[in-house]
């Protein structure tokens, strides 16, 4: 199927449709907007304002956003699958609140602000070189994510997966070896002498 463009003067019609494919969003102005309950298939957002955008229930099916912000975007009860931020501003989402039933999500250099990422099953999922601040991964199976050179703040991780996660060039976490797992999990130095903090011991 054709791919479409659609700019701001053709984004009203776009979005009277409560199934939409193919569409690229270019620079459109949504924010506040309500979009719940439609059903998005291989679309692409480039740099949209989705601030405070209503998407209650609706469904992204192998879709991008690219360089878009979502700040406090609502999203309870919308479906992900196959879904990649790239370079977005993500500030206070709620993933738990969506439908986690098959999700699947990716980020690449996004910056993540006061996001909720806990009790959910998120294997394999992507963060590198992400700017991931107060956000939590409690309870959360995050086994095999790639947080490689990541940036971190005044996140929480307490009992989670983190078996076989890539932490390599990560700069900022506190995990507690004692509270999470982190078994074959890869690290690097100086910032691996952390996870030595948390046991107590003293390292000349």
């Amino acid at each position: 199927m054709k791919t479409e463009n659609c700019d701001q003067a053709a984004f009203e019609k776009t979005i009277a449709t409560d199934e939409i494919e193919n569409v690229i969003f270019s620079n459109i102005d949504a924010a506040q907007k309500d979009l719940a309950y439609r059903k998005f298939f291989s679309c692409r957002f480039e740099k949209c304002d989705l601030s405070e955008t209503d998407f209650i229930s609706s469904k992204f099916e192998n879709c991008e956003f690219k360089e878009c912000n979502l700040s406090l975007t609502k999203i309870t009860g919308a479906k992900f699958s196959g879904a990649v931020f790239t370079g977005c501003k993500l500030v206070g989402l709620n993933f738990t609140k969506c439908d986690t039933l098959m999700i699947e999500l990716g980020f690449i250099k996004c910056r993540i602000s006061n996001c909720n990422f806990g009790d959910m099953k998120l294997k394999d999922i992507k963060f590198p070189e992400c700017e991931i601040y107060e956000t939590d991964f409690v309870n959360s199976d995050l086994s095999g994510a790639d947080f490689s050179a990541a940036i971190f703040r005044d996140t929480t991780f307490s009992n989670t997966n983190l078996f076989k996660a890539d932490f390599s060039e990560a700069h900022g976490y506190d995990i507690d070896p004692l509270n999470n797992k982190i078994k074959k999990a890869v690290f690097s130095l100086p910032d691996a002498i952390s996870l030595v903090e948390h046991l107590g011991v003293v390292i000349k």
